[in-house]
């Protein structure tokens, strides 16, 4: 597999744009899209517009600042930059199995029934991303100790 090239580092910018500037932009253009028609009904804003109205400019801004390169690139960046993925998706992992547990606890405390919350769509992103992580980590694994036997030879 090619090696993953980080972004230049004039990304940063464009992440930070992304991130002040989205929300307010993506929301302006749902209200145009409701106004010219194409979105049928004005409470559809609320359902199933708002969450890509907030969470694509979050997540796009975030991605360009988490893939850009430092203005100094180093093994030292690096390493760190490979503690915070790893500790992250650590911390998803947990979050997402513990969501229910707490989504209950607040169900309770409001005097509701317990119930699952909707976590399928999170869950399978979880583990594709867990069947590729380690996946890419055995092949890889794989093809350097293969060339190191061969280099040994």
């Amino acid at each position: 597999m090619p090696p993953i090239k980080l972004l230049p580092y004039r990304y940063k910018r464009y992440g930070l744009w992304v991130l002040i500037a989205g929300v307010p932009f993506m929301t302006l253009l749902t209200f145009v899209l409701i106004s010219i028609g194409l979105i049928p009904r004005n409470d559809a804003f609320f359902d199933e517009w708002s969450k890509p109205i907030i969470y694509y400019p979050i997540i796009i801004g975030l991605a360009l600042l988490n893939f850009s390169e430092e203005k100094e690139e180093d093994e030292m960046v690096q390493h760190v930059r490979y503690q915070a993925f790893m500790t992250g998706v650590l911390y998803l992992i947990v979050g997402l199995l513990l969501l229910p547990l707490f989504t209950n606890i607040v169900r309770l405390l409001e005097g509701r029934a317990i119930g699952m919350p909707d976590v399928g769509g999170m869950l399978g992103a979880l583990a594709l991303l867990l069947v590729y992580t380690y996946g890419y980590f055995r092949v890889r694994l794989h093809q350097i100790q293969k060339s190191l036997e061969a280099d040994e030879e």
